[in-house]
């Protein structure tokens, strides 16, 4: 009953509003004490009736209205709306009201559906002539302006702090910015901060250019002929309907709404994800040439002209990515998710190792394996692997349970594994095999994982798959189940896959530092070919590049550099063709990190001193190589023990520094373990 009032009073508006015109010269203040805005530029203008008052939509009892401008297709938007409906309910009793405002839609039910999906009981209107965005310079969603009963904004800009670059999200828990500008508000105080910069999706769209009756040759790029193959070769594999991309990139309309966005995103290098520079020839996404990117600019320049449907090339359908790759046949075994796992509206990412019991008394070799996600939207990646038994159970007691949930709906079996080990890694077998390693991984547009010719992954006897999802929030409740696909090698296969381990040396990336560089390398023992490579590192990463020095070769090759590094996008790279390198050949890593304030993923504000460590506020240097070999490359695990050890030395460095050891003397003068240590505090 608390919105009634207001939605009895908007009712005549149909879903649809424009403002009154603006009265010239009337300047937005920039601080509480700026003169007020003239109460026509807060007038909401009814297709039928009277026009609605600002003193209507804030009520006898109101002390400010939130107009919060959104949009039904922008992904923050949809992440943002339970927050700001929590926020409605939450200060409905101290006179706010919140009123959402979208200036363009597709469709006529597209509000309500938004609506509906999302669970907004506060009313939206739409402001199709751009009005009350241009009179409180609005110009993304989701950006709120908060103004009073005196009709003066206090607070304008984002909801919180977790995105200051879009598609960036911030790590740790976000600044409630809004939230905080109310708190003031109704104690009666100045607001601290009335001014942030809000990003999202653009909200200036271009209007809709007019179908184009004549020729594409009177146009030197057209949609047809030039764009959407572009679009189906680097985005809508992901940007479809039930796929991870949070809109539909299938339609000519679709183009027009989007590629504005689209070419910032490309020329950030952030789309398409996990761009790679490279010497040789990996699969997956290819990062557009500057001649794909001058084309796109040129199509927008041109106006967008749709041109001809007869002009578009044949185009491969896309895959079925709701089924196991059909090109290998059925899979051997399907592995089912035991229980669903559940996220919750808001909150922080969820990375989650699952469990898919398989414990097989004999080793199994593997020709290909895939994950297949129940729920595409909310799977961002997985990395998949195996575990004994006995560590799985030990993970899942001391590790499951709500460790690492943050949003009470959230649920999930297996285990918490905040980019940790998360349990004592077992050792070696006799033979060389370990009983604990990643296999691969899943991003979107990635189906089956196949293995070399001749060559097969082995799961070790009583060993069950393990795959660390990474989960995102949607702006709703969401439920995954998800399946493995297994193919079975049915011939012994001669050579074995290695999982290496290249681990960079160093103990603490300083504070303040923009550019701290650190390197590691391996250096192969015997022949081998490379398979592919799963670059890995934390929040502070900035570019991670890898090098191969072959014996007898003067210049040295680029086996991949990822120019923005992106911590939610760890993606496996795999070659075309496995390439053969002699033994002594040095995979050299690089990687260059920034503990600035700058860095809008530092997880410290101000920044510290961040440690080379297992979880996720720590860094590291750690890419992983799989290599088929006759023999195992690694029979002791060395290339994991070098690894560890130097996270052991930086643990040691790191009491020092923050006086935490390991050891006192006690009352007889003799060395004892501290009884404030606990071993299993990765933290230190």
């Amino acid at each position: 009953m608390r919105f009634m009032w207001l939605l009895c009073l908007l009712s005549a508006l149909e879903g649809a509003a424009v403002l009154a015109a603006d009265p010239p010269g009337e300047l937005l203040p920039d601080a509480p004490a700026g003169k007020p805005i003239a109460a026509e530029r807060l007038e909401l203008e009814p297709l039928n009736g009277d026009r609605v008052a600002f003193s209507d939509l804030l009520g006898a009892d109101g002390r400010a209205v939130c107009f919060a401008f959104l949009h039904p297709t922008c992904p923050l938007a949809q992440d943002y709306a339970p927050v700001l409906e929590q926020l409605a309910e939450e200060f409905a009793g101290d006179g706010i009201r919140f009123v959402g405002v979208v200036c363009e839609v597709d469709a006529p039910g597209e509000i309500d559906a938004y609506r509906q999906e999302y669970k907004i009981t506060f009313p939206i209107v739409l402001d199709h002539d751009f009005r009350l965005a241009e009179a409180l310079d609005v110009t993304v969603t989701p950006e709120v302006v908060l103004i009073d009963g005196d009709r003066c904004v206090r607070y304008a800009g984002r909801i919180d702090d977790r995105y200051k670059i879009r598609g960036v999200m911030a790590p740790g828990t976000p600044d409630a910015e809004l939230r905080e500008a109310i708190v003031d508000l109704v104690a009666g105080r100045a607001v601290r901060e009335p001014r942030t910069d809000a990003v999202g999706c653009p909200i200036d769209r271009p209007e809709r250019p007019l179908p184009d009756p004549s020729s594409s040759e009177s146009h030197a790029v057209t949609y047809f002929r030039d764009v959407l193959p572009f679009l189906h070769g680097h985005c809508q594999q992901c940007h479809s309907p039930g796929q991870a991309g949070p809109f539909s990139l299938l339609s000519y309309d679709d183009a027009v709404d989007w590629i504005d966005v689209g070419i910032e995103e490309i020329e950030a290098h952030r789309m398409p994800p996990a761009q790679i520079e490279s010497d040789f020839d990996f699969t997956g996404w290819k990062a557009p040439t500057a001649a794909e990117i001058a084309m796109l600019q040129a199509w927008v320049a041109d106006g967008k002209p749709e041109g001809i449907a007869a002009d578009a090339p044949k185009l491969e359908p896309l895959p079925d990515y709701t089924a196991f790759e059909e090109d290998l046949g059925p899979p051997d075994i399907v592995l089912e998710q035991p229980e669903p796992t559940q996220i919750g509206a808001h909150g922080n990412d969820v990375y989650r190792n699952v469990v898919f019991p398989l414990d097989r008394s004999e080793d199994l070799r593997l020709r290909a394996i895939q994950v297949l996600p129940g729920n595409r939207k909310v799977v961002h990646h997985a990395l998949i692997g195996h575990l004994p038994r006995e560590t799985v159970n030990e993970a899942v007691r001391e590790h499951g349970g709500r460790e690492g949930f943050s949003h009470p709906d959230d649920s999930a079996g297996g285990f918490q594994d905040p980019h940790g080990i998360g349990f004592r890694v077992p050792p070696i077998r006799a033979d060389g095999q370990p009983r604990a390693s990643f296999v691969s991984g899943y991003v979107p547009g990635v189906r089956a994982v196949v293995a070399p010719a001749d060559a097969g992954v082995v799961i070790p006897a009583g060993c069950d798959i393990t795959v660390q999802f990474h989960y995102v929030r949607t702006g709703k409740l969401e439920t995954d189940s998800s399946r493995i696909g297994i193919w079975l090698e049915k011939r012994p296969p001669r050579n074995v896959m290695n999982m290496i381990y290249l681990s960079g040396d160093f103990a603490v990336v300083p504070p303040g530092v923009s550019d701290f560089r650190v390197m590691g390398s391996y250096t192969l023992p015997q022949d081998a070919e490379l398979v592919g490579v799963i670059p890995h590192a934390h929040q502070l990463a900035r570019w991670l590049a890898i090098r191969v020095h072959v014996p007898g070769e003067e210049q040295t090759r680029l086996l991949l550099r990822v120019p923005q590094w992106d911590y939610n996008w760890q993606s496996p790279y795999n070659l075309g063709k496995p390439v053969r390198f002699p033994a002594g050949t040095r995979f050299e890593a690089e990687c260059s990190y920034d503990n600035s304030a700058a860095n809008p993923r530092n997880p410290f504000d101000p920044p510290q001193n961040v440690w080379h460590n297992e979880t996720i506020n720590d860094e590291m240097l750690l890419p992983m190589f799989t290599f088929a070999s006759e023999r195992p490359l690694d029979p002791k695990g060395d290339s994991f023990r070098k690894f560890y050890s130097t996270i052991v030395r930086s643990r040691f460095f790191r009491r020092q520094v923050d006086h935490r050891h390991k050891y006192v003397a006690d009352p007889q003068g003799d060395i004892i373990v501290s009884p404030d240590f606990d071993p299993d505090d990765h933290h230190y």
